[in-house]
């Protein structure tokens, strides 16, 4: 469950109480105030207004904090806005918090979670500040709204420009707090990655995690010791990249989901591994094996470069498997969950390039009879062309902006 709180880190440049009347009807209702003595006026001031106060090393209890980027596309040294980073695949490298806070979640799911990312030149326009609030709440999370200097200035002075930054940002963050609903829906996967996440598998397994969603891979967070039959349920491949082998209990619980029809894909620290090789598979860095009704893949040498384990495993797992697919998508990033009833699934889109001013199409895996498009800038939602196959539907998406959602329904 998303917090019920919506996270603001108290700007500077506002000193006098009469300031929290720009909060109102926002949405905002958490500050976090440094405790110094010329913030005591808003101290006392906020709290007589109802909202809760806290500081920012020592959030509201049940909020874990996240260190995270400020998204979107990460632009070169020299900070060119025409000049993108980009990784092997020559696709522009993008800034996300989503893995992030999916696995802070797992590891604390008592908790909620909230993302630190404080907005970084030169990518201070509106809609950065809009992505900020949709990248952390399309994966169940809150940003911590933070204001650059110059925009908390020009918002208190009532300049036009921040005052529409202002009104973009809250209500972007008001679109998702009418929909704490979503947050409720369960991730949908192709492939799960087990581990403890920490010590000397920390490194592998975050990176992973961070390049299966930059593939728009579906994927699934399992943590050791929280193994169950359901932890497997849908799945269509394990990857376990730990330093060390599992333990009897969730070696035999791996192994059986492979019998099933399921594939683990592993490297040599595993250690044996039953079955026979299968016959006329290859690959140039893995070992195929024939298990039951399942597969083993065993990479030949130790887990070392995090960027190709996250792409084999896509390739091993097939591309006829992917649950979502892009076509003129740009640097975008998807997270595809599902009600618990499974009537309704839910696809929200995160265009971390800017606004989308071709005809993006994706391809959702299933048999749906309706879709509806929600965008940040209209209250209500809209139909969106789709085309029904065999066991997937398409959808014709028009322009959009940084973000939009499509729900679907069997």
């Amino acid at each position: 469950m998303v917090t019920k709180w919506t996270p603001m880190r108290w700007p500077d440049e506002w000193k006098d109480p009469s300031a929290l009347g720009l909060l109102k009807g926002t949405g905002i209702n958490c500050l976090l105030i440094e405790k110094r003595a010329d913030f005591e006026p808003v101290v006392v001031r906020a709290e007589q207004e109802g909202f809760k106060v806290a500081e920012r090393a020592s959030p509201p209890s049940g909020i874990t904090v996240v260190e995270g980027e400020w998204p979107g596309v990460k632009l070169t040294e020299s900070g060119a806005l025409d000049r993108a980073s980009a990784g092997p695949t020559g696709v522009p490298w993008v800034d996300s918090n989503g893995w992030k806070i999916r696995l802070t979640a797992a590891l604390y799911p008592e908790t909620d979670v909230w993302v630190d990312a404080v907005p970084q030149k030169p990518r201070l326009f509106p809609e950065s500040y809009m992505l900020g609030v949709a990248d952390a709440a399309a994966h169940g999370s809150r940003w911590i709204i933070t204001l650059d200097g110059q925009l908390a200035a020009g918002i208190l002075g009532s300049r036009p420009e921040a005052l529409g930054t202002w009104k973009k940002l809250t209500g972007t963050a008001s679109f998702f707090d009418a929909r704490k609903s979503w947050s409720d829906y369960l991730p949908e996967a192709v492939v799960a990655v087990i581990s403890d996440f920490s010590g000397a598998n920390e490194f592998m397994t975050h990176e992973i995690l961070n390049l299966l969603a930059r593939t728009n891979q579906q994927y699934r967070i399992i943590l050791k010791g929280k193994v169950s039959e359901s932890s497997f349920s849908s799945l269509r491949a394990v990857l376990y990249a730990d330093e060390e082998p599992p333990d009897p209990v969730l070696r035999e619980q791996i192994l059986n989901f492979v019998r099933a029809g399921g594939m683990l894909i592993t490297g040599p620290k595993w250690g044996q591994l039953p079955g026979v090789p299968a016959k006329g598979d290859e690959h140039p860095r893995y070992d195929l094996r024939v298990l039951g009704k399942g597969r083993l893949a065993v990479a030949r040498q130790d887990f070392e470069d995090p960027y190709l384990v996250a792409n084999d495993s896509v390739i091993l797992v097939s591309h006829r498997y992917d649950l979502v697919r892009f076509w003129n998508g740009g640097a975008v990033g998807s997270y595809l969950t599902m009600e618990p009833g499974r009537k309704r699934a839910l696809l929200q889109m995160l265009f971390y390039a800017g606004a989308r001013f071709g005809d993006p199409t994706v391809r959702v895996a299933g048999q749906y009879r309706t879709a509806k498009l929600w965008v940040l800038d209209q209250p209500l939602p809209r139909q969106v062309e789709m085309e029904i196959l065999k066991d997937a539907v398409e959808l014709h998406l028009p322009p959009v902006s940084q973000y939009a959602a499509v729900e679907l329904e069997v």
